[in-house]
C-alpha cells in the first residue's frame, strides 16, 4: 500500500466530516482510510461503509495523539506512509499524490503541503520550536504579538520553495513507515495540543528528514477552539505545561540547535507577508 490515511473522531456527525471523507477516498494513492471514533460516539459509522474504509471504535477518548496511535500499531507495517488528516481538512483529487511523490522521491520522513484557509491565505504550518514566552504572547497577548508571530511562524519563508522546519502541524501529516518504526507515534501524554510539535522535534533528532512541500495543497478550515472555548483553553495550557517539563522551560539546547538550522537553511520569500 501507498498511504494510509488516519482521522480521529470525536462527536462528529456524517455532514460535519463528508467534504474531508470525501477528499481521501477519492485518492490514487490512498489506499485505506482508517476513522478512530473516540468515545462510541459516531453511530452512523455502523452505517457507512466504502471499499477503501475501515473503522476503530474506542470506548475511552484518550486524546488525538493516542487515536492516531491506535492506527498506527494496528495499520502503519502494511503502508509506505501513514497520513494524519484533521476532519476539517479537503483538498482536491490529485494533491495528496503530489506529496507522497514528493516524500517517495525526496526519501522524506516526515513532511506536510501548503495549508491554507478557505479564503486561500497561507496558514504558517511551519514553525520554530516554541519557546515559553512565545507561547504565552501568542496566547494572551495576541495583539502585540506580531513580531513574536513573524518570528516563530517563519513568515519570511519562501513557500514555493521546499524547506527544513523543525515544528510541522500536526492538522496534514504525511509519516514514512521507518519514522514510525523508529519513534513509536505520538506521546500520548499530550490529550490535545503540542503533540505534533513534539513528535516532530523527535523526528528531527533521528536522521529521517523532514521537510515542507510546496507541491501539494490543502484547504483546512481551522476552528482555534482554545481562544473561543475555556475547556480547549485548559488542555493548550495543560500540554504547554507538560511539553516544557519535558523538554526544558530556560535551557534548551537542542531546541536553539534545531532553531537556528531551520533559520540558516531557510530560503527567504522577497514579497512582504500578507
Amino acid at each position: 500500500m501507498k498511504i494510509i490515511a488516519s482521522l480521529v473522531l470525536y462527536r462528529h456527525r456524517y455532514q460535519d466530516i463528508k467534504q474531508t471523507l470525501s477528499s481521501l477516498l477519492n485518492e490514487e494513492s490512498i489506499s485505506k482510510v482508517v476513522i478512530v471514533d473516540n468515545g462510541a460516539h459516531c453511530g452512523w459509522l455502523s452505517e457507512f461503509s466504502h471499499a477503501k474504509l475501515e473503522t476503530i471504535t474506542l470506548q475511552v477518548n484518550k486524546g488525538f495523539g493516542a487515536g492516531h496511535n491506535t492506527v498506527f500499531d494496528r495499520y502503519a507495517h502494511e503502508a509506505q506512509f501513514v497520513l494524519i488528516c484533521n476532519p476539517d481538512i479537503f483538498f482536491a483529487v490529485g494533491e495528496i499524490d503530489k506529496l507522497y511523490r514528493f516524500g517517495l522521491d525526496n526519501a522524506v520522513g516526515l513532511s506536510i503541503p501548503k495549508v491554507v484557509y478557505p479564503d486561500g491565505s497561507l496558514q504558517h504550518g511551519c514553525k520554530l520550536l516554541p519557546s515559553p514566552y512565545q507561547l504565552f504572547v501568542r496566547r494572551f497577548m495576541s495583539r502585540s504579538a506580531g513580531p513574536v508571530n513573524n518570528d516563530y511562524e517563519l513568515r519570511q519563508a519562501d513557500y514555493s520553495r521546499p524547506f527544513f522546519a523543525p515544528s510541522l502541524s500536526g492538522c496534514f501529516m504525511l509519516i514514512s513507515q521507518q519514522v514510525l518504526r523508529d519513534i513509536h507515534g505520538f506521546d500520548p501524554r499530550f490529550f490535545m495540543y503540542l503533540e505534533d510539535v513534539d513528535f516532530s522535534r523527535r523526528v528531527c533528532t533521528t536522521a529521517h528528514s523532514v521537510k515542507y512541500c510546496p507541491d501539494a495543497l490543502v484547504v483546512h478550515e481551522s476552528q482555534r477552539r482554545s481562544y473561543i472555548d475555556l475547556r480547549f483553553m485548559c488542555y493548550h495550557i495543560i500540554s504547554a505545561i507538560r511539553y516544557f517539563n519535558k523538554w526544558g522551560w530556560f535551557f534548551d539546547r537542542q531546541r536553539r540547535q534545531l532553531n537556528r538550522r531551520c533559520l540558516t537553511e531557510l530560503p527567504l520569500s522577497s514579497l512582504p507577508d500578507l
